[in-house]
């Protein structure tokens, strides 16, 4: 979809194929889709080359915020709610898609032992990462819903 060599729909199509999108259609739609700013960073970070160590750092530290009551209410220490939401972001956005998510590879990430992460951050991660991927798939659906009516 977000091609930048894509055919725009008005134009004429010799090879009588249907136009697709162009990088514009899509970022017009984004702009009338009315994200959320949680969707709308997601999606920067999945699709537009804002997916840097630099800025999931970042992200994770402001994003903590909207699990610290989930994980109090869980129980789990106040030194792994940042690292479980890094986790959850560097495997959402930043991993090979060949990737499969480890207690290894989660605690490489973070800089915990695999111990630590199996039995304290395993599960907290795993929820997080499906809420992230739930949100973008939300923010995906309000971006199409707007490039269809267009049409």
């Amino acid at each position: 979809l977000l091609s930048p060599k894509s055919i725009n729909y008005e134009a004429d199509r010799i090879d009588g194929g249907t136009p697709s999108l162009t990088a514009q259609d899509v970022l017009l739609a984004m702009s009338y889709a009315k994200l959320t700013k949680l969707q709308d960073n997601l999606i920067r970070l999945k699709y537009f080359g804002a997916n840097t160590k630099s800025n999931v750092d970042i992200f994770s530290q402001i994003l903590v915020g909207k699990y610290q009551q989930q994980f109090s209410d869980a129980g789990v220490n106040q030194i792994y709610h940042v690292s479980i939401v890094q986790v959850a972001l560097t495997e959402f956005c930043l991993v090979p898609a060949n990737y499969k998510a480890s207690e290894r590879g989660r605690a490489a990430i973070c800089g915990f032992s695999n111990s630590t992460v199996r039995n304290h951050m395993k599960q907290h991660i795993q929820v997080v990462l499906e809420d992230l991927n739930q949100e973008l798939d939300n923010g995906e659906d309000k971006i199409f819903t707007c490039v269809s009516k267009s049409k």
